[in-house]
């Protein structure tokens, strides 16, 4: 009987402690099955911009600078259009730019380190993205460290992480702009 008691009180022990391990976690901020974003966090979404929602994408760098802007359509159909530095454009190229710079913040993303482990950074451009759903416009600061000539880093304004990106990335994203830039009005 005793060995009985002993084993159950252990048991029952065994599943208090487990129990109060997974509801008690020190690496988890919210409670099991909450996204950590509702405790409103600094650090943006995963997507640097939501396709959908963006109305104009302004690039200011060294090597290239550009405005990417949803316009209104003038057939009365409710759809807009795509202008590149005020010329047309089309929507496929629009989306393509989108997707770039998408697919550059993810492969930052799984990288990512606090702006205050960055040292002597310049900053190299800057990037204003306007949503219809934002009241605000988003500031990202792209930004290179002379000793990693390799990369450059996108920090969100007031977040406290920055996302790296090669440099080779960066600059097909702006040679793709270019040349759509230079392509002769549809």
């Amino acid at each position: 009987m005793k060995k009985r008691v002993l084993a159950l009180i252990v048991a029952i022990a065994a599943i208090l402690i487990v129990g109060i391990a997974y509801f008690f976690r020190p690496d988890q901020t919210e409670a099991p099955g909450k996204p950590d974003s509702a405790a409103g966090r600094s650090d943006p979404l995963p997507a640097w911009v939501d396709p959908q929602d963006v109305t104009a994408v302004e690039w200011e760098g060294k090597r290239t600078s550009w405005l990417l802007q949803r316009t209104d359509s003038n057939d009365g159909a409710g759809e807009g259009g795509w202008s590149l530095n005020g010329k047309p454009a089309a929507e496929s190229d629009a989306m393509r730019v989108l997707s770039q710079m998408n697919l550059l913040w993810a492969k930052g993303a799984a990288q990512k380190q606090p702006v205050s482990s960055l040292k002597d950074e310049i900053i190299d451009s800057t990037v204003t993205v306007a949503g219809m759903a934002q009241t605000e416009e988003t500031v990202y600061l792209i930004a290179a460290e002379p000793s990693e000539p390799d990369r450059v880093w996108i920090i969100p304004s007031g977040a406290s992480f920055a996302y790296p990106v090669f440099v080779k990335d960066l600059e097909l994203l702006e040679g793709d702009v270019d040349r759509l830039k230079s392509a002769p009005s549809a």
